[in-house]
Order: structure tokens, then C-alpha cells, then sequence
């Protein structure tokens, strides 16, 4: 059983759990807000969940996000793609107000030049970044450098490698082709696991396609460093490809698993 160290706060136990994926732990929301407390301040945290388990309301939306969430979510198609991104905001706010110590819906976000989204002053010094695919939802954290990550559900890629032209190095074309010689299914898991360090990095850097994209390799397994950038695959706790990068070595990760407090 891993154990999370450092003091807790007198009188409560927080439920923080293993989870039967032996490097993600299960998180209540109800322990959120004891997190910063046991949580060094070091090093990168990933909270992954699955959206579709929160059922969202309008009394949550006026809780816990801020006009400028609330105007995005109804510019959003009505129906389940609305309700994953509320739910998203919501998630993410609670874990950023759950690391800083404040009430999630006085965080004041920022959008840079390039479209990435940042935390306004006071609370700049942390870095955070998003991404979902379907119902999946990977956020990543961290107090000391910027992070970026990505993460797909498995799904047929038919024109991977057309898409693959325009952002996939030679090397990594070649390893393309040869997955498709093998089968569809092949194809299409090593066009995810190269896509998904590409976009990692990308986000990392935080300036766009300011570079092509097929100018530069990231690799397909393990970790590799790139432009000051450190590149690594995950494993998730469901079935899905994922990548993490950080602009510090990433020396150690801490993994949550956000789960609703009846299913922990």
C-alpha cells in the first residue's frame, strides 16, 4: 500500500485510497482541500477522471465557476459536450484551489498570446495544463515549471497517415508504416502514442506551431529531453495512451485518481 507522507491536519483522515492500479490513488472530492497539506511542492501531480461520473448542476455552475467559465460553457453544443466542459472547469478549479488554498471560484485565469491559459497573480507560480478526450479527463500540476500534457482514448484513425505527413517526423512516418503493415488496430495505437508526446511537448512550450512539428522527434517509450523539455509516456488507469511533459526534470510524479465520495 503506498502512503502519502507529511503532516495532516489533527482530526480528520483524509480518503485518499490505492486504487487497484497500483501507481494512481483514488481522491474523494471531500479530500481535496486537505491536499496541500500532504503534498510536497515539488515534482509534477497528475489527477485523471472520468466526466461523465459528475452529474453537474446549475447551482454548481454558479458555486464553483466564474462568469467568464459560465459564458464559454454556453457557447458550448448542448448536451454531453456542454457538460464535459463544465464539468472539466469545475475539476480543475477544484484541484487548483485544493494545491493554493483558495476557493475555487476566485481563481482568475489569464490567456497568453499563444491561446494557453494561465492563473492570473497571485498564483502564476502554478503551472498547470489540461486535456481530454471523450469522457477522460488528464490534468497536470506542478509549483515549479511548466507542464504540458496530453491524453487519447483508443479510437480508428483512418487518415493517421495523411495526418502524420504534416506532423510526424521521417522516423516517425517509417514506424507508422510499418504498425499499418501489421493491422488498423496497430496503427492506430502507434500513431497515439507518438501524438500524444508531440502535443505534450507542444503545450509544454506554450508557443504554438512556432516550429513544425515533423522538425523534431519525441520519441516512443521512455523518457527523452528535447529543447530543455523532458518528454514521458504514462500509463493510465483505464485504457487510453498519455504523455506528460515538463520544462524541469521530472524527478518524481505523484498520480490521483478523482473518484465521487460513494465510490471510494
Amino acid at each position: 500500500m503506498r502512503v502519502l507522507h507529511g503532516p495532516r491536519p489533527r482530526g480528520i483522515v483524509a480518503r485518499i485510497v490505492p486504487t487497484d492500479e497500483s501507481s494512481w490513488l483514488a481522491v474523494s472530492p471531500a479530500s481535496l482541500h486537505f491536499l496541500s497539506a500532504v503534498i510536497p511542492t515539488g515534482g509534477c501531480d497528475l489527477w485523471f477522471t472520468d466526466l461523465d461520473q459528475w452529474a453537474v448542476s446549475g447551482r454548481d455552475q454558479e458555486d464553483w465557476l466564474d462568469r467568464f467559465d459560465r459564458d464559454r460553457a454556453m457557447r458550448k453544443p448542448e448536451g454531453r459536450v456542454r457538460e464535459r466542459f463544465i464539468s472539466s472547469r469545475i475539476v480543475l478549479r477544484r484541484i487548483l484551489g485544493a494545491l493554493l488554498c483558495v476557493q475555487p471560484a476566485n481563481l482568475r485565469f489569464e490567456i497568453d498570446e499563444h491561446g494557453k491559459p494561465t492563473l492570473a497573480t497571485p498564483h502564476q507560480h502554478c503551472h498547470f495544463n489540461l486535456s481530454h478526450s471523450d469522457s477522460a479527463l488528464l490534468v497536470g500540476t506542478s509549483m515549479s515549471a511548466r507542464v504540458g500534457v496530453d491524453i487519447e482514448v483508443p479510437r480508428s484513425i483512418p487518415r493517421a497517415q495523411q495526418l502524420s505527413n504534416r506532423v510526424f517526423t521521417a522516423d516517425e512516418r517509417l514506424l507508422l508504416s510499418q504498425a499499418s503493415e501489421i493491422s488498423e488496430a496497430a496503427r492506430d495505437e502507434m500513431f497515439l502514442r507518438i501524438w500524444t508526446r508531440k502535443e505534450a511537448y507542444l503545450k509544454c512550450r506554450g508557443d504554438g506551431f512556432t516550429t513544425p512539428a515533423r522538425d523534431y522527434g519525441v520519441g516512443l517509450d521512455g523518457s527523452l529531453q528535447l529543447d530543455g523539455v523532458e518528454i514521458l509516456s504514462l500509463d493510465l488507469p483505464s485504457p487510453g495512451y498519455a504523455a506528460l511533459s515538463s520544462a524541469a526534470p521530472i524527478n518524481h510524479i505523484r498520480r490521483y485518481r478523482l473518484c465521487r465520495d460513494d465510490t471510494i
